[in-house]
């Protein structure tokens, strides 16, 4: 069985169409309704598709839902896309065929393949700059981390239980998939910015979602993220040190700033150097939760 999974918040003006238009690629609809004050849920079940209602919790939330969805009625291929009119679901069946002809566990739909998307600078400064940070947590190449047209195989949607209630999701779900040694194909689609009512400043969502992906990133390389830091810190406190002793012992001379240097950031330097110990310890651990 394949389904269509929308995450839906306040989408009356597109839904009804989103989901009219994926019905004939898939055999079932499902919405998850994240808790909106209109008539999506109800222009949704009138279009055909099955509504989940929640109350407002986040987009990653409402993923997380449909996820649960997919595993209870043992779907075969999930494809996730946006209710807001930017994803077209005629693409659908070129994520579906990626899935079936090349044998792969996830298809994301990059809009950044395709050489006639047109988006605005900031837009695609900051999504190069999370996928950068995203690749880097995860030995991925893909060119679209936060894209959220996708499609899972069976074993990806029994693998990946996302915790993220937020937009972070995207990045969350693409570490499980690295941990779990699921493999990820991208096929180019094109997307729409027409009508973008995104209610939430751009500036400070994308620097949230930044902050989160760095957050996922140094939980899977912890040894890089704090450890090299904090032995350089360690360093370069001995040296600091190493100048207040020599001032003090030949010139007897005590240069307060070398030794309050030395101290602030040999301390840092252990703290950083005690939590990558730490956290690469429970990574080991805990690897299949993230």
């Amino acid at each position: 069985m394949k389904l269509a999974c929308i995450p839906a918040y306040n989408e009356e003006n597109s839904i009804s169409e989103i989901v009219s238009k994926s019905l004939p690629h898939v055999d079932r609809v499902v919405v998850c309704d994240d808790g909106s004050t209109d008539s999506t849920a109800k222009l949704a079940r009138d279009a055909g598709a099955i509504v989940i209602s929640q109350q407002n919790q986040g987009y990653g939330a409402a993923i997380s839902s449909l996820f649960e969805y997919a595993r209870k009625e043992n779907a075969q291929i999930m494809v996730t896309l946006d209710g807001d009119g930017q994803h077209n679901p005629n693409q659908i069946p070129l994520l579906v065929d990626a899935i079936i002809t090349h044998n792969v566990d996830v298809v994301i739909g990059s809009r950044f393949l395709d050489e006639n998307t047109k988006a605005s600078t900031y837009r695609k400064t900051g999504i190069k700059i999370i996928t950068s940070a995203s690749n880097y947590g995860t030995n991925f190449k893909v060119s679209d981390s936060q894209s959220g047209f996708r499609a899972y195989s069976k074993d990806a949607i029994d693998a990946i239980h996302p915790t993220e209630q937020g937009m972070s999701v995207s990045t969350e779900i693409l570490l499980k998939i690295s941990n779990k040694g699921l493999s990820i194909a991208e096929v180019p689609i094109t997307i729409s910015y027409e009508g973008d009512t995104s209610e939430q400043n751009p500036v400070s969502h994308g620097v949230g979602v930044l902050m989160n992906t760095i957050k996922y990133v140094s939980i899977k390389h912890p040894l890089q993220f704090y450890g090299i830091p904090g032995l350089g810190l360690i360093i370069v406190g001995l040296i600091l040190g190493g100048v207040f002793l020599e001032g003090y012992l030949n010139d007897q001379t005590i240069f307060y700033g070398s030794l309050l240097g030395s101290i602030i950031l040999f301390l840092l330097g252990a703290i950083l150097s005690v939590t990558a110990i730490i956290l690469f310890s429970m990574a080991n651990l805990i690897r299949d939760r993230y």
